[in-house]
């Protein structure tokens, strides 16, 4: 071969190794791309799950919140009824407790006995419970302290010595503290 044919392979030798060199960084910076785009979309799916997580989290939350809040409810439906009659009862007993003396009286106490008779029933089957606690020690979460008196001999501090008024609770909670007086 001759030098010019010699040097004309080298050219082309030289020109096809720089065309596959830069084939090569061609395909090295496509797959690069490839590369950095797939991470970018592995991020965009890992946020995507970890938002699908929390939604799926925050939906089970507001199931069991709905959920309490209609057990509450029905727990508690009798509530504002008990309330207002409260005060009926209490004058139920207001008039139960005076004496009577004639006939027309007696009987007219026992109308008011069976009328009350059937609150209280009416009320336990609500889940409405009495709270009367003579003799019990005071507790802040279910008695209303409206007056303190001296110890006398046999009694212990912060014993409840009498109940004014009685108190109410309708399951675990309370409708009205019963209204009481305490020994010191």
């Amino acid at each position: 071969m001759s030098e010019d044919q010699e040097e004309k392979n080298s050219r082309n030798n030289n020109d096809e190794s720089s065309e596959t060199i830069e084939e090569i960084q061609s395909q090295e910076e496509t797959v690069v791309e490839e590369i950095d785009e797939l991470e970018k979309i592995k991020m965009d799916l890992n946020e995507k799950e970890d938002q699908y997580l929390r939604l799926q989290a925050e939906l089970a939350n507001i199931r069991k919140r709905n959920q309490k809040e209609k057990e509450d409810a029905a727990k508690y439906r009798s509530q504002s009824l008990a309330t207002e009659l409260l005060p009926v009862i209490d004058n139920l007993e207001r008039a139960l407790s005076i004496e009577v003396t004639d006939e027309q009286g007696a009987n007219l106490k026992k109308g008011l006995e069976m009328v009350m008779d059937s609150f209280k029933v009416a009320l336990e089957n609500e889940g409405i419970q009495m709270i009367n606690p003579l003799n019990q020690p005071f507790n802040p979460n279910f008695h209303q302290a409206i007056q303190t008196i001296p110890l006398e001999d046999g009694q212990e501090t912060d014993t409840v010595v009498n109940v004014s008024q009685k108190g109410y609770s309708l399951n675990d909670r309370v409708l009205r503290p019963a209204m009481v007086i305490v020994a010191q």
